[in-house]
C-alpha cells in the first residue's frame, strides 16, 4: 500500500479512545544490515477499544518489563503489513490499568 494506505490506518486509530497514539521511528539490525521502521504506539485503558485491535491487527502478547510496567499492563505487539510499501510498520498496543477500581 502507499502513504495512503497508512493514512487511512492512522485515521482510524486516531477515532479510537487512546489516551495516546504515537508513530516514531526505529531500526532493526538484521546482520549487517539496518531497516528503518515506524513505530505505532498506542496507550489506553479501555479494553473495548484494545481488544478489537488485538483480533484485527493479530497482534501477539508481551510479556511487560516488571520493572517498568510492574504486571499491571498488558501489552501486544505486531506488524502491519498492509500499512506502507515503503518502510515497515510495527504497532504496540498497551493496555493500562483503568483507575475505576
Amino acid at each position: 500500500m502507499t502513504d495512503t494506505a497508512f493514512s487511512a490506518v492512522m485515521s482510524r486509530l486516531s477515532a479510537l479512545d487512546t489516551l495516546s497514539l504515537r508513530v516514531s521511528q526505529d531500526w532493526l539490525a538484521f546482520g549487517l544490515d539496518r531497516v528503518d521502521v515506524l513505530v505505532i504506539e498506542i496507550l489506553t485503558v479501555s479494553e473495548v477499544t484494545a481488544m478489537p485491535l488485538v483480533a484485527r491487527h493479530r497482534l501477539s502478547p508481551e510479556v511487560p518489563d516488571p520493572g517498568r510496567e510492574l504486571g499491571l499492563t498488558r501489552v501486544w505487539t505486531g506488524w502491519l503489513g498492509d500499512a506502507s510499501d515503503v518502510v515497515p510498520v510495527a504497532m504496540r498496543l498497551t493496555l493500562a490499568p483503568s483507575d475505576d477500581g
